[in-house]
């Protein structure tokens, strides 16, 4: 793979690059309308990723209706498919058909698409307001903006990090969606997919997580959740969870209560809960490095950034040139963003604010 090739994959598998390509809200488009005017490589890179993007967004928007998961696939087999042909329209000229498995310098462009497709399902939902079920969260506070949607396209198992201090370990192909910045009366997560959730202690604030037929409340506690098709299951590593029906008043009705190494089910004709003990063989939690932690030894803190950039997706506004000369010596672990943040500004003498468009950094910088 040559230089072109590996930073065009870079871009496509960028979920901020694939936002701003397909959202005229993106929160990204400062940083990438000044990314691309900082020299005409770069100008040119963006313009072969876009409209590579755009195409695969046209395929995905062709449906009046958002896809559902059977679609997603289908779609994602079409793309697939598409790029086994030779006459291929649809594909870059350089990314000529290969005949059995796909090539290691594809990976970008199929990571890319597995994306655009959650992006673009989830995007048609609250432009439409139409879908196969009711929405999960309808206030005025609500905006397309405020809502983030990580999509695992890949072939394994995805850590995200959530600014409360959570994390959710994301199985392929699933899909969370939750407010950026998490700054609500209780802390919302729709899933479609599978997930294994840590979850942050704060008993002030519940954490919510929304399938298409239940509805999970917890405080803080550690377990995993399978939700699609005609099975939905809740099982419970550490802490008790509160399960309900979709539709089910979780303020007043009686939740089923769900304990350490017990399993809460969804399936058969009646539609019901089970609650009984958990006879897997299989861990309850999914395959991943939960425990990962970004360590910095005198690094320049544009690489700290980047890191908190990819670990909650919010982009970081500061001037780059006043922090040129600052070093930072941490390690980014189970905390909170904000405690993350409050450590970072002293240690550099500046302040920060957070909003729907990111996090914004002030100060003088270093000598």
């Amino acid at each position: 793979m040559d230089e072109k090739e590996e930073q065009l994959s870079q871009l496509l598998a960028d979920h901020r690059f694939i936002d701003w390509v397909v959202n005229p809200q993106s929160i990204y488009a400062s940083y990438w309308l000044q990314w691309i005017a900082e020299s005409e490589h770069h100008a040119a890179l963006a313009a072969e990723a876009r409209s590579f993007l755009l195409q695969l967004s046209d395929a995905a928007g062709q449906n009046d209706h958002p896809l559902p998961q059977k679609g997603v696939d289908a779609l994602w087999q079409q793309i697939a498919s598409s790029a086994q042909q030779e006459d291929s329209a649809a594909l870059p000229s350089y990314m000529a058909p290969a005949t059995g498995t796909f090539t290691k310098r594809r990976k970008g462009y199929w990571l890319a698409a597995a994306l655009l497709i959650g992006l673009v399902t989830t995007m048609t939902f609250f432009l439409t307001g139409k879908t196969d079920t009711p929405p999960v969260i309808d206030t005025p506070n609500n905006t397309l903006s405020s809502k983030l949607v990580r999509y695992n396209g890949t072939d394994k198992n995805q850590l995200i990090f959530l600014p409360d201090g959570s994390k959710i370990t994301l199985a392929k192909g699933g899909q969370v969606t939750y407010h950026r910045l998490m700054n609500g009366n209780t802390r919302d997560v729709e899933l479609t997919g599978e997930a294994f959730f840590d979850v942050a202690k704060n008993p002030s604030k519940p954490f919510l997580i929304y399938t298409p037929k239940m509805v999970v409340k917890v405080l803080g506690t550690s377990f995993r959740v399978i939700s699609g098709g005609e099975k939905e299951a809740v099982l419970v590593k550490t802490g008790k969870v509160s399960v309900f029906l979709k539709g089910q008043d979780i303020t007043h009705d009686a939740p089923n209560i769900v304990l350490p190494k017990q399993t809460c089910t969804l399936s058969g004709p009646a539609k019901g809960l089970i609650t009984a003990a958990y006879t897997g063989q299989a861990n309850i939690d999914l395959a991943t490095d939960s425990q990962k932690e970004y360590a910095f030894e005198d690094a320049p803190l544009e690489a700290v950034f980047k890191a908190l950039e990819n670990m909650y997706d919010l982009p970081i506004h500061y001037d780059r040139q006043a922090f040129e000369h600052c070093f930072i010596n941490i390690t980014l672990g189970n905390e909170n963003l904000e405690e993350k943040l409050a450590v970072i500004t002293q240690t550099i003498n500046a302040s920060y604010t957070l909003s729907d468009k990111g996090i914004k950094i002030e100060g003088t910088g270093c000598k």
